[in-house]
Formats: C-alpha cells, structure tokens, sequence
C-alpha cells in the first residue's frame, strides 16, 4: 500500500474543518443580530411596564404621556418594545408567552405609531426572563 504524504492527507480533512467564532456557540447557529446586542445593554428597568392581562385596560393614555416625556428629554429617542419570555419555563409555556408577546407588542407599537412615533424608531421583540414574568409589555429608550 503506498504511503500518502501527511500534507497530502491535511488538505484532504481541510474541508470538513470550519472557523471557530461567535457563530459556534449560538443556539441557532447564526451570530447575535445587531438588535440582539443592542438589547443586552438596555437598562435593567423599563422606563414604561404595560401589563396586558387585561383585556379591558387601556394603556393608551399613560402611554403617550410617556412618549411625550421621552421625547422632552431626547427627540430622536428609540423606543424598544419587548415581551418577556420566561426562560426556566417549559417550551409549551415559553410557545405561549412567544405567541401573546408577539401580539402585544404590535399592539404597543402601533400606539407608538398613533402617539406619532416614526416606526423606524421602534422596536419590537423579546427578552428573557427567568422568573414567572406576568403578560406585559416592557419598553425600553435609547
């Protein structure tokens, strides 16, 4: 049998080898998008907490009283709309709180949109939490 030459047999395995980085270590195999990161410096505490349980509470009212306050500090502010998702809960439960903060979330963002806010200065998505978040909307400025 002949021998191959250790080179030759390098540049055989090479292929199947990849760069370790950032994207090795995410769950979904994709590095964190810029809103990801973004997000994990938001502050610990919202500036607005709307709670969405109840269905006949409108927020409406409180809501754009902080708009109007938000924007007296900083015109330009980015308005970060999350909904938390319980990150020790079962993946049924955590399939539940995706789906309400989803809703909720265009809900408020709409608002945002009615109280006169350029959309392109709202966000929306999720954060983790690992306690037993009730069903609200936590927005966040920047």
């Amino acid at each position: 049998m002949p021998r191959v030459p250790p080179a030759l047999l390098l540049l055989c395995l090479l292929p199947a080898c990849r760069m370790i980085d950032r994207e090795t270590f995410a769950e979904n195999g994709k590095a964190p998008s810029a809103a990801d990161l973004d997000r994990a410096k938001l502050p610990p505490l919202p500036f607005v907490t709307i709670r969405m349980d109840d269905p006949d509470a409108d927020f409406r009212p409180a809501l754009a009283d902080a708009v109007q306050e938000a924007e007296a500090r900083k015109p330009d502010v980015e308005f970060d709309v999350l909904a938390p998702v319980p990150t020790n809960a079962t993946q049924d439960v955590q399939d539940i709180f995706t789906k309400n903060g989803a809703a909720d979330t265009q809900a408020v963002a709409m608002a945002l949109g009615y109280d006169g806010v350029s959309l392109d200065r709202v966000h929306i998505g999720f954060r983790g939490d690992p306690g037993s978040p009730p069903r609200e909307v936590r927005i966040y400025l920047r």
